[in-house]
């Protein structure tokens, strides 16, 4: 069973397992009922409604601690709320918005970045089943997600403290929000590319969109290398950008690793940064595969190869 699986079966199975919270006005909610009546004839009523924190623009709204009472949230505002539940998992949030045209989303939960105690993490799944968990930011402990919605769908997150911790101070705030594709390219991966033998083929200079769609997913490519250049570079684009993938890539030759990349410059950056020293022609097949062979429509990336001239 994968972390996420047993993210969601430990998350569901918990339902009804600690009480929900009461319904009044200390969960957010909004009175809606009508203002007593003062006296006052001038047409005024004060408003009551509490202020909502800064950059805040809705609060949760409790109870929504499991998949039956999930919250319907609006894109585009950023919902606040807290962990305050007593259950063994603390207090989840689950929460569904539903986009309304397709392309990309960026789903982030702030914690850290408004001085609260909470370490926050989410799971975020889609109606087809796919789900992915994020747990870390690229620059901070605060998680972030950016992905393609190729069709008009609803989707579901689900927030939680790392170490299912409550109470006040451990605030947290989620946004979704459809953004412009942060990165570009000039083909996309065709399918079914697993085995070297039916590679896609790569143009140099080119960069390929693709995804590892399904678990231990492999994606082949095959570039010819003329003579005259002095080295070849590899860039992948995925994880920096939003990705919840950690690739590897894997250069061969006669079916020989030539090269095998892991990372970037740096140990942290999760995306493979590299380059091969080159004489003559070559022909090259390039693997491109996820760490812990993870797969979902979620799990992009791009790959650039390109030729350095002498």
């Amino acid at each position: 069973m994968t972390p996420v699986a047993l993210y969601i079966l430990l998350l569901t199975a918990c339902n009804g397992c600690k009480p929900h919270l009461s319904t009044d006005n200390n969960d957010h909610r909004v009175d809606t009922s009508p203002p007593p009546d003062t006296g006052d004839d001038t047409g005024e009523t004060a408003d009551t409604a509490p202020d909502l924190p800064e950059r805040c623009d809705a609060m949760e709204v409790e109870p929504n601690d499991s998949l039956d009472l999930a919250e319907p949230i609006a894109m585009e505002q950023w919902l606040c709320g807290t962990f305050e539940g007593e259950g063994a998992l603390g207090d989840p949030e689950f929460l569904t918005f539903a986009t309304e045209q397709p392309g990309w989303l960026t789903v982030s939960v702030e914690a850290a970045a408004r001085n609260s105690l909470a370490d926050a993490q989410f799971l975020f799944y889609d109606d087809n089943g796919h789900s992915v968990f994020i747990y870390d930011g690229v620059a901070t402990s605060d998680p972030s997600l950016t992905v393609p919605a190729d069709v008009v769908s609803e989707f579901g997150v689900v927030v939680a403290e790392t170490g299912y911790l409550s109470g006040d101070g451990y605030d947290w705030a989620l946004l979704a929000t459809q953004v412009k594709p942060p990165v570009e390219w000039t083909f996309e991966e065709t399918e079914d590319n697993d085995a070297s033998d039916r590679a896609n083929t790569f143009a140099l200079d080119g960069t390929v969109f693709g995804k590892m769609g399904d678990t231990a997913d492999k994606d082949w490519y095959h570039v010819s290398v003329p003579a005259g250049l002095q080295a070849v570079t590899f860039n992948i684009e995925a994880f920096g950008s939003g990705s919840p993938v950690d690739l590897q890539l894997r250069v061969y030759e006669d079916g020989v690793v030539k090269k095998a990349c892991y990372h970037g410059v740096v140990d942290y950056d999760l995306d493979p940064d590299c380059e091969l020293k080159v004489t003559e022609a070559h022909e090259w097949d390039v693997l491109v595969q996820d760490e812990y062979d993870s797969g979902s429509s979620f799990n992009w990336y791009t790959m650039t190869i390109a030729g350095v001239a002498e």
